[in-house]
C-alpha cells in the first residue's frame, strides 16, 4: 500500500478531522458568547469614545453626546437600550463622516460648501476632534469630497486598531471555550490517535466523514466567512452523522488513569486539544483537504505493465 495509504496517514486524517470539528465547535460558541455580551458593538462604541470624547462642542456641551444623538447615528441604537446594550455593532465611515461634518457645520443647515466646513471647524472649542479635523481637511485643496475622504479614511484607519482589539478579545474567548470544550468532551489527542491506530472500523468511519466534507466543499465553499462583520461564523456546521463520529473518541465514559503518570499523559493530550481548537477551522479544513489529495494521489491504480 505504501506510506500514502498507510494507517499514519489515515491516523491523521482522523485527527484533523476531529480538531475540525471541535474548531467548528468553538467558533460557533463564541458567536453565542460575542453576541450576549455585545463585544463587537462594545468594541466600536470604545473606538468612537477614543475619537470623539475630549471634544465640546460650539456650546460646551460634549461633542461626543451630539454624535449619538443625531438622526444618523440614533436611528441605529437598539431602541429601550443603554448605549452599552443598544449599540450598532457596524457603522460606515461615510456615516461617521457625514454626522461629523454635520455637527461641525450645525450653524449652517442643508448643503455646505467646504469654507462653510473649515469655518464651523475653526468654530469649535480647542480639543482633540477640533485639532484632528483641521489637519485632515488640509490637503483637501477646499474640495469638499475629498475633506470627506480624509475624514472617513480616519475613521477606517481607527477601525482596524478596534479589529485588532476585538480580535484580542475573542483569542482570549476562544482560548477559554476550548479549555471547557476539552475538559467537558474528555477530547484526549493522546488517547484518540491511540483509538485510532488501535481501531481500523473508527479510523475508516472518520476518515470516510472526512471524505465526505471535502469533497462537498469541491461544489459549495463550506468553510468560508463571507460577513465581512462577523468573519468568525461557519457556514456549515457539523452533521449529525459527524457528531456520531465523535461519541466513541469522546466523553468520560470508560476507563479513566489510575496513577500519575497515567493523568499527566492525559493533561498532556488535553493540551494538545485546547491548542488545536485554538487554531481554528479554516486552518484544519485547509489541512484536511491538502491530506485528503495525497491520500486520493497514493490511491491511483497502478498503470498496466508494457507487453
Amino acid at each position: 500500500m505504501g506510506f500514502l495509504n498507510s494507517t499514519v496517514l489515515d491516523v491523521a486524517i482522523g485527527l484533523v478531522f476531529v480538531f475540525l470539528l471541535l474548531a467548528i465547535i468553538c467558533t460557533t460558541t463564541n458567536e453565542w458568547i460575542s453576541g450576549i455580551f455585545n463585544l463587537r458593538a462594545k468594541t466600536l462604541g470604545k473606538a468612537i469614545t477614543q475619537l470623539l470624547d475630549d471634544q465640546k462642542n460650539g456650546s460646551g456641551n460634549s461633542f461626543l453626546a451630539d454624535f449619538y444623538a443625531h438622526p444618523l447615528i440614533a436611528g441605529m441604537m437598539v431602541p429601550g437600550k443603554a448605549s452599552s446594550s443598544g449599540h450598532p455593532s457596524y457603522l460606515s465611515s461615510r456615516t461617521f463622516a457625514t454626522t461629523v461634518m454635520d455637527l461641525a457645520t450645525a450653524g449652517k443647515p442643508g448643503s455646505i460648501t467646504f469654507g462653510d466646513l473649515e469655518t464651523g471647524i475653526n468654530n469649535l472649542p480647542d480639543g482633540d476632534v477640533k485639532t484632528a479635523l483641521l489637519a485632515l481637511i488640509q490637503d483637501a485643496e477646499g474640495d469638499l469630497d475629498k475633506a470627506q475622504k480624509s475624514i472617513e479614511q480616519w475613521f477606517d484607519d481607527t477601525m482596524q486598531r478596534a479589529s485588532g482589539w476585538y480580535k484580542r478579545h475573542l483569542q482570549v474567548v476562544t482560548i477559554s471555550t476550548a479549555i471547557v470544550l476539552t475538559l467537558a468532551t474528555n477530547a484526549d489527542t493522546i488517547r484518540i490517535g491511540h483509538l485510532l491506530w488501535t481501531s481500523p472500523t473508527e479510523r475508516a468511519l472518520l476518515v470516510s466523514e472526512a471524505q465526505n466534507r471535502v469533497t462537498a466543499a469541491s461544489t459549495q465553499t463550506q468553510i468560508e466567512y463571507p460577513d465581512k462583520n462577523n468573519p468568525l461564523k461557519p457556514v456549515q456546521k457539523p452533521t449529525a452523522d459527524e457528531l456520531k463520529t465523535l461519541q466513541s473518541l469522546l466523553g468520560w465514559s470508560g476507563e479513566q488513569p489510575n496513577d500519575f503518570w497515567g493523568w499527566l499523559s492525559r493533561a498532556g493530550g488535553w493540551l494538545l486539544s485546547i491548542i488545536a481548537i485554538s487554531l481554528g477551522a479554516p486552518f484544519w479544513f485547509d489541512l484536511l483537504s491538502k491530506l485528503m489529495n495525497v491520500r486520493s494521489a497514493g490511491q491511483k491504480p497502478a498503470a498496466t505493465a508494457n507487453t
